[in-house]
């Protein structure tokens, strides 16, 4: 396993299933939960979005392209309305859920990577880049 970037090896411990264990508990989870539930009520097909999701984590996470999505992380939250200060309530979330499915080991790697992009997806829900058109 890579010591740069640990994450890059869940995916072959983890298995495809797993992550999408993970996925689809976790927006159960979210759907449910008073601070986070309201912001996703607009979700008409939520197998596709759990199944976008599942490949974006298996992505990052180490695994080979299954699906010819492209992901923008900042881009989607935005769209949903997704406010910074949930992005901490996702996190809280995400680690019991993560805790409820995986060895310890296995859910401190996998969280550390959802806290980085929670950072960025903040920084940018706070500061949207603003893209200059081309002339």
């Amino acid at each position: 396993m890579s010591t740069a970037h640990p994450h890059r090896a869940l995916a072959a411990r983890l298995g495809r299933d797993t992550i999408a264990a993970v996925i689809a508990d976790f927006y159960g989870r979210a759907r449910r939960d008073p601070d986070l539930g309201p912001t996703f009520a607009q979700v008409r097909d939520w197998d596709a979005v759990k199944a976008r999701i599942a490949h974006f984590w298996w992505l990052d996470l180490g695994g080979e392209r299954y699906r010819g999505d492209t992901y923008n992380p900042h881009t989607v939250h935005r769209h949903f309305g997704v406010r910074p200060e949930q992005v901490d309530p996702w996190l809280r979330l995400f680690e019991a859920t993560l805790r409820d499915h995986l060895p310890p080991d296995d859910a401190d790697i996998w969280l550390a990577r959802a806290r980085r992009m929670a950072d960025w997806v903040r920084t940018e829900l706070q500061n949207p880049t603003v893209r200059k058109k081309e002339p």
